[in-house]
């Protein structure tokens, strides 16, 4: 019994951790900005090497009578241990990102959760198996542990799909792009300080250049800033990252991230250059050509069939 026990809290578990990071291009997003914060290595490859391994473990704790399951498990727990302890030792405000999105700053209670699930992935690999996976109570219980699988997988996929309605709502409401700078509109004077300590001003819009506008913890940002890098604009880029300072460690790896574009530059919540630009929401892509906008939006698919400025 104790054996059947283990194998179905720590499938539920790394099923629900799976799901999680899938469910959503943010979750994935997150889990692996995540990684990137605790160790320097490619982000996007341990990422992927983690979903692979959670789904490996859950596909063998299925398997009555083999004990590769629990190997599987204790490993992925020692090693999500060891980035827990980086973390902390490292004084690194990175939020969990287990379950995908959300989550709260790495601590000694993340420890000790996956301590208590390896003390019952141990439990598990040490007990004797049933004799006979027929036996009555066995079936009742296999059936009862079944049935709350099904129903927490479904009260997730709800979860899942509440919050993917909630971000289509977000990036495709009219309110949203009512926001939008209108085509036409002459950028007001600004001046800001990159972040190589080199003023910018509206003088430096000569020419075609493209603006962007993200904010930390912003996921149509995350998404945005993901497309611009996979597809590096060719006319000039220049982007104003609105910081947290309340988490500079976020701040410095969105910085980090559009560095690649072109010149960022921090900016407040109120800082003037969003009046110069009306700005009024994030993410926010303008092309701007001596100093007027030429087109705006949220996404890449906003610029359909409009020329991206070249330099």
């Amino acid at each position: 019994m104790l054996d059947l026990f283990a194998r179905v809290l720590l499938a539920a578990v790394f099923l629900a951790a799976f799901a999680g990071k899938v469910r959503s291009r943010q979750g994935f997003a997150e889990f692996r900005d995540s990684l990137a914060a605790l160790v320097p290595l490619p982000a996007r490859f341990l990422a992927v090497a983690v979903l692979a391994g959670e789904a490996v473990a859950v596909v063998l704790l299925a398997v009555p009578g083999t004990r590769l399951g629990y190997g599987v498990a204790v490993a992925l727990l020692v090693v999500f241990c060891g980035g827990i302890s980086l973390a902390m030792v490292g004084r690194k405000a990175v939020r969990c990102k287990c379950f995908g999105a959300g989550g709260d700053v790495l601590g000694i209670r993340h420890l000790v959760r996956n301590g208590a699930l390896i003390a019952v992935a141990a439990v598990g690999a040490f007990v004797p198996a049933p004799d006979s996976w027929e036996e009555p109570l066995t079936l009742i219980t296999i059936a009862v542990v079944l049935l709350a699988v099904v129903v927490a997988l479904h009260v997730l996929f709800t979860y899942g799909l509440v919050v993917r309605v909630r971000e289509l709502q977000e990036n495709a409401g009219p309110q949203r792009e009512s926001n939008l700078p209108r085509p036409g509109m002459v950028v007001k004077p600004f001046s800001v300080v990159d972040t190589d300590g080199v003023a910018f001003t509206e003088a430096d819009l000569d020419g075609p250049v493209q603006v962007g506008f993200f904010s930390v913890g912003c996921g149509p940002c995350r998404t945005l800033t993901d497309a611009l890098l996979e597809d590096p604009p060719a006319a000039r880029f220049v982007s104003f990252v609105d910081g947290d300072p309340g988490d500079p460690e976020a701040t410095a790896r969105l910085v980090e991230k559009v560095s690649g574009l072109g010149r960022v530059a921090v900016v407040g919540t109120d800082d003037p250059v969003l009046s110069a630009f009306e700005v009024m929401a994030y993410p926010t892509l303008l092309y701007t050509h001596g100093g007027v906008v030429t087109a705006s939006g949220i996404k890449l698919a906003d610029f359909a069939g409009v020329p991206a400025p070249v330099a």
